[in-house]
């Protein structure tokens, strides 16, 4: 009989492919001497657990926003929502979350209010602007005109000759 460990010979039993396990490996492996025993393993549903986890954010302050229309639109209240962007922080650090998203949701309706009162106070002042000087050079013009009016162009020859 040749031996199966030689290279060359025909093996009896082909091993598991690479990668593969062994289909005995975690089982139970009898003993030798003693019978093979079946074991059973029964098991029971557990109860589901749901667990929900809730990640609070802290909410954006606004701040950038707040700087900005109080120092390009319209100062009042530009302050304002400077000082309520300020005060998001601090409550969100005491764990006052509902004051922290109100005092965020405060800053944000001053700056947009501040930045719609700047927009309509610049509209308004070109508006003036516009308007005063169309009067004031229109009177001028008048004035003006009405002054050449008068002016007699007619030469005084006697001033002229002596």
């Amino acid at each position: 009989m040749a031996d199966p460990n030689l290279p060359g010979q025909p093996q009896q039993g082909q091993p598991p492919a690479y990668g593969q396990p062994d289909p005995a490996y975690g089982q139970p492996q009898p003993q030798p001497g003693y019978a093979a025993q079946q074991t059973t393993v029964v098991a029971a549903p557990q109860p589901m657990m749901m667990t929900t986890v809730i990640t609070k954010t802290q909410p954006s302050s606004h701040l950038g926003l707040a700087i900005f229309s109080m120092l390009c639109c319209f100062l009042p209240t530009g302050i304002v929502a400077v000082v309520f962007a300020a005060m998001v922080d601090g409550a969100w650090q005491n764990g006052e979350e509902d004051k922290a998203h109100n005092y965020s949701k405060n800053a944000k309706c001053w700056s947009i209010a501040s930045i719609v009162l700047g927009v309509v106070s610049i509209v308004l002042v070109i508006v003036i602007v516009v308007v005063y000087f169309v009067v004031i050079v229109a009177s001028v013009a008048t004035v003006v005109g009405n002054a050449w009016d008068n002016v007699d162009w007619t030469p005084d020859v006697s001033t002229i000759i002596p």
